[in-house]
């Protein structure tokens, strides 16, 4: 008789990193900001997963909170996550340096990395509309 797998030993059998994993189960900064100063929405290539960013600037111009909303995978949940873990404390400028590889680094690895490249992009989208205002 086989042994049933638990949720973390199916994620972590597919490439997801313990880190990840935590990260999405946490729900990491899941959810809207109220006041945010830009909220942008995007959705992905190839698999069509959507992010939606909310940054909220504080007085000296860094990022003093981040959050996200999200539909789809758990790499694009944990992708989310880190992405707002990397950029608050961050200014504008500074946020902008951030990439993909920055991602999955924090993340310590996902099975695919399209879901690290969502988010970054909603990252730009989100930085350039800020910028923009």
């Amino acid at each position: 008789m086989s042994k049933k797998l638990t949720m973390e030993e199916l994620l972590l059998s597919a490439g997801y990193s313990a880190k990840a994993i935590k990260l999405y189960m946490d729900k990491v900064n899941v959810g809207s900001l109220e006041n945010s100063d830009v909220a942008l929405t995007y959705t992905g290539l190839p698999c069509g997963d959507t992010m939606t960013l909310y940054l909220k600037l504080g007085k000296d111009g860094t990022i003093q909170d981040a959050k996200f909303e999200y539909k789809g995978c758990i790499g694009t949940a944990s992708s989310g996550s880190a992405l707002t873990m990397l950029v608050i404390g961050k200014t504008v400028k500074e946020a902008w340096n951030i990439t993909k590889d920055d991602i999955l680094k924090e993340l310590g690895g996902l099975p695919e990395s399209h879901c690290a490249e969502l988010a970054i992009n909603a990252l730009h989208k989100a930085l350039e509309k800020l910028e923009a205002k």
